[in-house]
């Protein structure tokens, strides 16, 4: 086991064994990305499992809260602030944010990003703000939940997400139904689940959109899993302990549980107990438990080909271990508590200092956009465009000018028809997609 020791040795060490990112990247595959809640170093710091190695820093954003770490397309870092109402947010290859001010009505408690890249989910207590990042609107606002909200979680084809917070509820959303909710309608969650008695702590959702599963785990020392298709609870696994974070492998095959205490217990869906609800007492657990974090374990993720576990603690750790042996390959001391860590298949662009990746993020809106007037967002782009024009040169030949132009006054009666054509578009593809949606309903 390698241990990093802390303070201005650890600093030392660090530099030492930071190499060009050509070299270090040039076979690692998977990185770990993480963050802590001490803003001392960094906001949060990418780095190589294997070797404990510093790979990349993001600076300037403040602690981030948990759960509000995101990386949107492989081309952007984002996360939500401790103590600030704000969004940070670094394009993959930079150490510095962008410029754009991303301002929020509050701390955020939750922050989730569609996999597309174009929403952005963000929990401010019990209320849930929905984002069009290339905008900045609000598109709504969702408020179905009694207390703080912990966790926002989307389906791998960003169609629904999954909220919880601290009332204990666990509420499923269609995103198209609540970004097309008319004002005077009222917005209902897909399923609402109330099973857990105490506030929820984490969740984790598999692949598969709609047909997958997820698990959410609580105070209330129990780890359910769910099954998104019809909505009903598969098993209800009760620990002796109050749990803090939850994460599935690749396979989904294994179930990775962290508890309040420190110990991190797995326990496998291949041969799942016969009833619905399964108690385990706390000698069976030691057998498969990883054993090091002295307090609260905050993340948990798992590696790609399922070998490696990463997980952060309350203890300023984050630790990697072996799957299978249960043992600490490498300790990665933080300077303060493990807000967030996570793999990441590593971005092509990370470590390319000359890509330049250009932000279309728009600062946020501080009121909502009229949920009626949402098909007529766009998205205004100056784009300037080559005239050829053919002029006489002096000694008698024609010669070519390539120019670039705006909108010129010729221009513009060209430009009133692409509009009217647009707009005519517009209206033809609502009634189609009103027409397509109620016969559809009619035959359902």
């Amino acid at each position: 086991m390698t241990v990093f020791k802390r303070g201005s040795s650890a600093k030392k060490e660090r530099s030492d064994i930071t190499a060009p990112a050509s070299v270090i990247m040039s076979d690692c595959v998977e990185v770990a990305i993480t963050s802590d809640s001490s803003d001392q170093l960094w906001s949060c710091c990418v780095w190589d499992v294997r070797t404990g190695t510093q790979l990349m820093s993001y600076k300037g954003g403040g602690a981030p809260g948990a759960h509000t770490l995101s990386v949107v397309k492989n081309q952007f870092v984002l996360t939500g602030n401790l103590v600030k109402p704000m969004l940070h947010v670094w394009p993959i290859n930079r150490h510095e944010p962008v410029s754009t001010r991303f301002i929020l009505p509050g701390r955020p408690t939750a922050v989730a990003v569609s996999p597309d890249g174009n929403y952005c989910l963000v929990a401010v207590q019990e209320t849930i703000y929905v984002y069009q990042l290339v905008t900045g609107a609000i598109l709504t606002t969702v408020s179905r939940h009694y207390q703080t909200v912990n966790i926002l979680r989307f389906t791998d084809d960003g169609s629904h997400f999954i909220s919880a917070g601290q009332d204990g509820m666990v509420l499923v959303w269609s995103l198209a139904q609540v970004v097309q909710v008319f004002q005077k309608q009222t917005l209902s969650a897909l399923y609402s689940f109330s099973d857990h008695a105490l506030p929820v702590t984490d969740l984790y959702v598999g692949a598969g959109g709609m047909k997958a599963v997820f698990c959410s785990v609580s105070v209330d020392r129990t780890c359910k899993i769910y099954d998104l298709a019809s909505g009903t609870m598969l098993l209800n696994m009760v620990f002796p302990e109050a749990l803090s974070s939850v994460t599935m492998d690749k396979l989904e095959s294994n179930v990775f549980v962290g508890t309040n205490d420190g110990p991190i217990y797995k326990f496998s869906l291949l041969s799942p107990p016969r009833t619905k609800e399964y108690h385990f007492d706390r000698a069976q657990q030691q057998k498969n438990a990883f054993l090091g974090h002295k307090k609260s374990v905050t993340c948990l993720s798992v590696s790609v080909d399922g070998e490696t576990l990463l997980s952060g603690g309350a203890d300023e750790n984050v630790f990697v271990w072996h799957i299978k042996s249960r043992q600490q390959i490498r300790t990665i001391p933080h300077q303060g508590a493990v807000t967030n860590a996570t793999f990441l298949m590593t971005p092509k662009a990370m470590f390319n200092q000359e890509v330049k990746i250009n932000p279309l993020f728009q600062p946020f809106q501080k009121m909502a956009y009229p949920s009626d007037k949402i098909d007529e967002l766009c998205i205004d782009v100056e784009v300037l465009e080559e005239v050829r024009e053919t002029q006489p040169a002096e000694n008698g030949h024609n010669a070519v000018r390539t120019t670039a132009v705006g909108q010129s006054s010729g221009n513009q009666e060209e430009i009133a028809k692409l509009k009217k054509e647009i707009q005519h578009l517009k209206m033809v593809n609502k009634e189609m997609y009103e027409f397509t949606v109620k016969n559809i309903m009619r035959d359902s």
